[in-house]
């Protein structure tokens, strides 16, 4: 088996690609590809899974470059792991996005469809390169917005796209905290359905019990939320204690069981109170203060590779890859058994039929959605297979279905748009988002959006501001 990953200087590959070693047989006499146009960043991580106690006596191949043929030539899997936008563009649109009254974010949002627009040619080369050198590999897109891209790839080439989020594995630690344990749970299993970072638990059992039940049962009227592992910084505890909150909030006030806990996707069940918060917490920032800032994460990523690489200056017991995260708090040298590249490698090698979650079209998996508009759902995956995880179509609850069906509608146009470069498409699929659709502050702020884009987006894609 060959797994390329585009990207494969991230951070986050190495926890990744130590897992996939580990599985028995998976990636014996096999090839692990690191592209990344730092083929610096990539050596040091590929330097780093030669010295990891995974990949002794499998004799898999482990390489890096920067030659896209080389990486894609006879690749099973393809992952792509890219950031979408300039951080500074990033910044720069919380202004106009607040101003109007919408959240900003790198997904569900104006703000994550210009991260879509910034980098959909890049991976639609990549899919159109797949089409050329390994027609068959399935492409696993990491890139923000997952759904949008999902929609181009899937509806515009032959490539098999899966959009994956990191999020996966959100509720395994989530509803395991609602219940009282701050670990990952291998007690809790769910079938989900939405969009992705707004999807929902539609049935499931903890500890072997309908999940439903037992979770009415545990959020009584003086729920509180459980003590938080001494190694989670002050920032982490915080953000994990709103998520799991906003989970119980949400139980109680809408009946529904959000499955991944980000941000972006919670903030569409209190749109007007995100906002507002956001507001209240802005400061805003100038062109020169975006570049400054850039600068200075430049310089901190610097820092960050320095203390990534150093390991590869010392002989790494097996100690120090057990148990080196535990003890310094740093996460990226941790296996990421679970996560959702893992799962889906094991599942296209044939090892085991998985479930997973993904973004793709519809294809009748939830009812009242359009086949070829992209959604997220659990799945079963086996080799070139894929299938819903359910026989019958799955029921978005009733009070979230219109919300489900049109980001699902708006994220499959901006696909569309983004694949035939019709700027005409793309005002309508940017009007489309389905927070005060088709208003004038929306429109204003995505004319605001494409300025501060600038040369960084397509030509063809820019021209949608004549039709707003």
């Amino acid at each position: 088996m060959k797994i390329t990953i585009i990207g494969g200087g991230s951070y986050r590959v190495l926890g990744i690609i130590r897992s996939a070693l580990a599985v028995p047989g998976m990636l014996a006499k096999g090839e692990v590809y690191l592209y990344d146009l730092n083929v610096g960043r990539a050596e040091a991580l590929g330097r780093l899974l030669l010295k990891s106690p995974e990949h002794r006596d499998t004799g898999c191949a482990v390489k890096w470059g920067d030659n896209l043929a080389e990486a894609l030539t006879g690749a099973d899997v393809v992952g792509t792991i890219l950031p979408a936008m300039r951080p500074q563009a990033y910044m720069l649109a919380d202004e106009p996005s607040l101003t109007r009254g919408y959240i900003n974010s790198d997904n569900v949002s104006p703000g994550g469809d210009l991260c879509g627009i910034t980098i959909a040619p890049v991976v639609l080369n990549i899919a159109r390169e797949m089409e050329k050198l390994c027609p068959s590999a399935w492409l696993i897109n990491f890139v923000n917005p997952v759904a949008v891209i999902s929609g181009m790839v899937n509806n515009h080439t032959k490539i098999k796209a899966l959009g994956v989020c990191g999020g996966f594995t959100n509720h395994l630690w989530d509803i395991a905290r609602i219940f009282g344990q701050d670990e990952e749970s291998a007690e809790l299993q769910v079938e989900a359905a939405g969009i992705n970072h707004i999807s929902y638990i539609l049935r499931g059992t903890w500890q072997g019990k309908e999940l439903f039940g037992e979770l009415n049962k545990r959020i009584t009227p003086d729920w509180q939320m459980c003590e938080l592992q001494p190694w989670w910084n002050d920032g982490a505890k915080k953000m994990i204690t709103n998520s799991v909150t906003k989970l119980v909030r949400f139980w109680r006030d809408l009946g529904v069981l959000v499955f991944s806990t980000e941000g972006d996707g919670m903030a569409h069940l209190m749109y007007d109170e995100w906002v507002a918060n956001d507001r209240a917490n802005f400061k805003p920032v100038t062109a020169a203060d975006a570049d400054a800032a850039a600068a200075k994460s430049r310089a901190a990523r610097l820092e960050d590779d320095r203390t990534f690489q150093a390991p590869l200056k010392e002989e790494l017991t097996d100690d120090f890859w057990q148990n080196h995260w535990h003890r310094s708090g740093d996460q990226r040298f941790k296996r990421a058994d679970q996560d959702i590249f893992v799962r889906i490698f094991k599942a296209v090698s044939g090892v085991e039929k998985l479930g997973i979650a993904t973004s793709r079209p519809n294809q009748g998996a939830i009812a009242g959605i359009k086949d070829r508009h992209v959604v997220e759902y659990s799945q079963v995956l086996f080799k070139d297979t894929i299938r819903s995880a359910s026989a019958a179509p799955y029921e978005i609850p009733d009070i979230v279905q219109g919300l489900t069906a049109s980001l699902a509608a708006h994220q499959t146009m901006l696909g569309d748009a983004l694949a035939t470069e019709d700027p005409r498409l793309m005002a309508r699929a940017m009007m489309s988002y389905p927070v005060r659709p088709y208003s004038k502050d929306l429109r204003d702020l995505w004319k605001d959006l494409i300025n501060i884009a600038g040369a960084h987006i397509k030509p063809a894609y820019a021209q949608a501001a004549k039709y707003l």
